[in-house]
């Protein structure tokens, strides 16, 4: 004989999810805030500090870009940046020095413009990595370390020296402009004060002027009465 087993409509399944009629509870499909919360945390602990770094840095740098327009410069380009400039400035330097002692002039424009470029290319677009240009210049001079690490740390530092200089010799040039506005000023007022003084003692002689000769009418005008009663 046939025997028939009842089924339980709301039977729990094993995921502990509850069904009625065959349909699981909208409750249980819900996402908890929290635990969402917890599994972003878990994957970005999943991450090293530097991919995290490099995550941010370019969620910075591209933001930047659309907000501003503006190209955020990472730190190898500007390194390259300070590296060339410091040593196009020492090697033309050393270059200048020698040929003063021959009694020449040192042809700056064809040492930027030419020469230069043609050996390491433009400060900024240098044809070479850096530490190889770093260990050239530690190389040819004792002020930079062998270590090309810390050869790039000494052409750093260097760039950063030769601007500071650049930088005091623009402000004390526009001091002294200021000083020589200052000193006209206080020429042009002295040379209006010697003017109105030299116009003050011209009154002063015009008056007296003024008065002898009203002394020498009121005289005539005497002498001219004694001659009536005469």
């Amino acid at each position: 004989m046939a025997t028939t087993t009842a089924k339980n409509h709301n039977s729990r399944p094993s995921n502990g999810a509850v069904t009625l009629n065959g349909k699981s509870n909208g409750a249980a499909k819900s996402k908890n805030p929290a635990t969402a919360t917890q599994s972003q945390v878990s994957r970005r602990s999943t991450l090293t500090v530097e991919e995290q770094a490099d995550a941010l840095l370019d969620r910075v740098r591209t933001t930047i870009l659309k907000k501003f327009g503006v190209k955020i410069q990472l730190r190898e380009k500007r390194l390259q940046t300070k590296v060339g400039h410091a040593t196009k400035e020492k090697l033309g330097l050393d270059i200048a020095a020698q040929l003063k002692k021959r009694g020449k002039t040192m042809n700056w424009q064809r040492w930027n413009n030419e020469v230069f470029p043609a050996l390491f290319g433009q400060p900024d677009a240098l044809r070479h990595d850096i530490e190889v240009i770093a260990l050239v210049m530690a190389k040819l001079y004792d002020v930079f370390e062998i270590d090309p690490q810390e050869a790039i740390k000494g052409l750093v530092k260097f760039n950063q020296e030769s601007l500071a200089k650049r930088n005091s010799y623009n402000k004390q040039d526009e001091s002294d402009d200021e000083d020589d506005d200052d000193l006209e000023d206080e020429l042009d007022a002295d040379e209006d004060e010697e003017t109105d003084e030299s116009e003050e003692d011209l009154d002063e002689d015009s008056e007296d002027d003024f008065d002898t000769e009203e002394e020498d009418e009121e005289d005539d005008a005497d002498e001219d009465e004694d001659e009536d009663l005469e």
